[in-house]
């Protein structure tokens, strides 16, 4: 009997270690499952402040939503950028306002979410500017011929009573690396940049002057709340009917996000070296005061981007893809 009982105690024990093995062998396999079948998401930005814009996100990779993981990618070229995006690759993209609309046109597969920045253009000159009178005769420098910098630059000329086609005249380059060395050189003195070159010409050359904001002038002109739309993010539709939780809580901490970047431009500057941003940190801490990075739901601005895009149409509906978008272009959350 005493030889029964140890057999039977020693196989309950032996039970007992299975058991705890297979248990924890269970535990061990749902953590790797739990770890495979995560949700990876795509998301793109351009180089530059759509970018610096979330800096804190591609840098501190919060979690979002549990069994989510988000996969970062910063496109160097407009071009690389619009090929990615035109491919539906990325599930989430800020692009430039004008190419949501042609992505809309071409795909109806994307969904404008909001803007993470507004207008950041400016006009400068190395010659005293003091009214737009004294920019008749003068050879205005801008970049992208027809595209969105340079008609809403001559649409805002245009509306404070200069010919565009007559008192002033253009000339074109394709990149702010282009048109900063152009005015440090002297070849030209007034043009139309962008942050955050801006900051990067004003430290190279102490005599350029700010005349004046095309975001400040718009707001004025359009009676716009927030200006016009220059960085917009937008949504893959197939994506966000099956992740819409996710989507909504993403673009929360894209606009805490871009508050903090706001509100500490050093820190900010440092997260933008450590993700490999081609801004110098110096002149990303310069920029942000005249960046209007700005995080503003589509609920809200839905007005905003229509007046805008009638006025990019009216001038040159090749800039939307052919057509103004429908209403089918903003997403509902």
């Amino acid at each position: 009997m005493r030889k029964f009982i140890s057999i039977l105690s020693t196989g309950i024990i032996a039970m007992g270690v299975l058991s705890g093995c297979s248990s924890i062998d269970k535990e061990k396999s749902e953590s790797i499952k739990d770890e495979t079948s995560k949700k990876v998401v795509k998301v793109v930005s351009p180089d530059g402040l759509p970018t610096i814009a979330i800096a804190k996100l591609i840098k501190e990779k919060p979690e979002i939503k549990s069994n989510y993981e988000i996969e970062y990618t910063i496109e160097k070229t407009s071009e690389t950028l619009s090929t990615t995006v035109m491919k539906e690759e990325p599930d989430i993209a800020i692009v430039p306002s004008n190419m949501a609309s042609i992505v809309y046109n071409k795909t109806k597969n994307y969904q404008i979410a909001g803007t993470t920045g507004f207008g950041s253009s400016y006009i400068v000159s190395t010659e005293d500017i003091n009214n737009y009178e004294d920019l008749k005769g003068k050879n205005i420098m801008n970049i992208g011929k027809g595209l969105t910098p340079d008609i809403t630059a001559q649409y805002i000329i245009s509306e404070k009573g200069l010919n565009t086609e007559g008192d002033v005249n253009f000339s074109y380059v394709n990149s702010p690396s282009e048109l900063v060395p152009m005015i440090v050189s002297g070849k030209e003195n007034t043009a139309i940049v962008p942050e955050p070159a801006l900051s990067a010409l004003m430290t190279k050359k102490e005599n350029v002057k700010i005349f004046k904001g095309l975001n400040d002038e718009y707001k004025e002109i359009a009676d716009s709340e927030y200006g016009y739309p220059q960085a917009t993010i937008i949504v893959k539709n197939s994506f966000l009917e099956e992740n819409k939780d996710f989507t909504n809580k993403f673009l929360d901490n894209v606009k805490e996000g871009i508050e903090w970047a706001n509100d500490n431009p050093s820190e900010l500057a440092t997260y933008c070296g450590e993700i490999e941003v081609s801004t110098e940190k110096p002149i990303i801490v310069k920029s942000i005061e005249r960046a209007n990075l700005k995080f503003v739901p589509i609920e809200d601005s839905k007005d905003i981007y229509k007046n805008y895009y009638k006025k990019l149409f009216d001038s040159n509906p090749k800039s939307l893809g052919g057509n103004i978008p429908d209403e089918g272009i903003f997403m509902e959350r």
